[in-house]
């Protein structure tokens, strides 16, 4: 698969002239002026349990005599998350995005979030965290997260470490940014700010859930967590939370033909966020992040195949505090990773974090039927894939050795082009990770 990959992205470059509006099949099925999709949201993963909640979106693509109509998703584009789960996860999310505003060459875009995980992984940043799972009342390593969990969750003398890789954390954030196009819209240069706080909660010394000797459910006092150990050695930096702004700059250079679901072009973005005690922040950091994405249909007039690829590298300065350090400031999007839905899928969320990360990922998307339902116009789509990853605590320290590979498969439902909610599978050396979202994984 990694040969196709790097023969798709070849192919996508040599493209590029013809990647910048829609496709003659794909104009027809847009739809003109305003209309509204909504969804139930009913999701399931292993870090977050089962979930459930609703968004809502509101398109409007203007008219086919509006110039801007082939080469936009959309003219406007809105929506509202609102979703929790049962293992304490909730995201709530108003976001506004507007390219070519005033038939200009501005795109602006605006989020308001407020997230809170009760059970928000802390695996720690060195190699010997990255390379097993391990915790200190436990005489090995596991190569399975299911094995190592119920041994976390053993009581012996009244204490567990059932919460030793967990911690709280609240934060609520508003991000907005403007874009300015040139190049006839192919390159986009970035200005933004992101103000965001954070409040921690460490669970050492809490009562929770354990397995007694005999099998029995019994409550127990948490031992030291990760995250209290590596605070009380001073390794990190953030432990009691606070404010976190950032400066955010960035430059794109995109050819896809279709924003939320390409069939060709390629779409690099290089981007910067500078925390900064000038905008109140209580942190001085640095983060840089480049990733290239590209999209190739090699049968375009007999099968609706394309075949799609992301390369990632991330670094971040000494004074970025942990808790924002899996934050992947992607322009469109910003992700957190590496493991979970949206980078190494199969492995548990945030698995792999350091100050320098850098990951690949490959997708074939088969779109294998096409039907109307009341006049929505609804695509499948099967995606097999295959993802590999790993975090360094330098620049130095990145070699061939020590990657972390995984696998599986995705159906994709594409709802009226625009809208896409996806249900993917993973399996990675550690266990094995069920995801439902919208939207491809990139």
């Amino acid at each position: 698969m990694w040969r196709v990959l790097v023969l798709g992205l070849v192919a996508a470059v040599t493209r590029i002239a013809a990647a910048d509006q829609l496709s003659e099949a794909d104009l027809a099925r847009k739809r003109e002026r305003g209309y509204v999709t909504a969804l139930p949201l009913a999701a399931y993963s292993v870090d977050f349990g089962l979930g459930g909640g609703a968004r809502a979106y509101y398109y409007w693509n203007g008219t086919r005599a509006d110039s801007r109509f082939a080469r936009t998703p959309y003219l406007v584009r809105t929506f509202l998350n609102v979703f929790a789960s049962t293992r304490g996860l909730q995201f709530h999310w108003l976001d506004l995005d507007a390219p070519k505003v005033f038939h200009s060459d501005y795109r602006v875009r605006a989020q308001l979030i407020l997230a809170r995980n009760i059970n928000s992984n802390y695996f720690g940043f060195d190699d010997a965290g990255r390379r097993d799972l391990h915790f200190p009342g436990s005489p090995s390593s596991y190569d399975r997260y299911d094995a190592y969990t119920d041994a976390q969750r053993q009581e012996a003398g009244g204490e567990a470490y059932t919460r030793y890789d967990q911690y709280d954390v609240l934060r609520p954030a508003a991000i907005t940014s403007v874009e300015r196009s040139f190049l006839d819209g192919r390159v986009r240069v970035l200005g933004g700010l992101g103000f965001t706080y954070a409040r921690i909660r460490d669970y050492t010394g809490k009562q929770v859930d354990a397995t007694a000797a005999d099998g029995a459910s019994v409550q127990a006092t948490e031992a030291p967590t990760r995250l209290r150990e590596d605070c009380d050695r001073g390794l990190l930096v953030g432990c009691t939370g606070g404010r976190d702004n950032v400066l955010r700059l960035g430059v794109t250079y995109d050819t896809r033909d279709f924003e939320p679901d390409p069939n060709s072009g390629v779409y690099v973005d290089l981007s910067v966020d500078v925390g900064t005690v000038a905008l109140g922040s209580q942190f001085d950091y640095a983060r840089f992040l480049f990733a290239a994405r590209g999209f190739y249909s090699p049968f375009p007039c007999r099968a609706d195949l394309v075949l799609a690829g992301r390369v990632l590298l991330q670094a971040q300065s000494e004074g970025t505090p942990f808790f924002t350090m899996d934050v992947m400031p992607f322009i469109e999007d910003p992700r957190t990773g590496l493991g979970g839905h949206r980078t190494i899928r199969g492995f548990r969320q945030s698995r792999f974090v350091d100050h320098v990360m850098s990951a690949a990922s490959a997708e074939v998307r088969w779109t294998f039927a096409r039907t109307t339902i009341w006049s929505q116009r609804l695509a499948f789509i099967a995606v097999p894939f295959a993802d590999v990853g790993q975090a360094f605590d330098a620049f130095a320290d990145l070699s061939a050795s020590g990657w972390r590979p995984s696998y599986g498969g995705a159906l994709r439902v594409s709802w009226n082009l625009a809208t896409l909610g996806t249900f993917e599978y993973g399996r990675s050396a550690e266990g094995s990770g069920i995801y439902a979202n919208f939207g491809h994984m990139f």
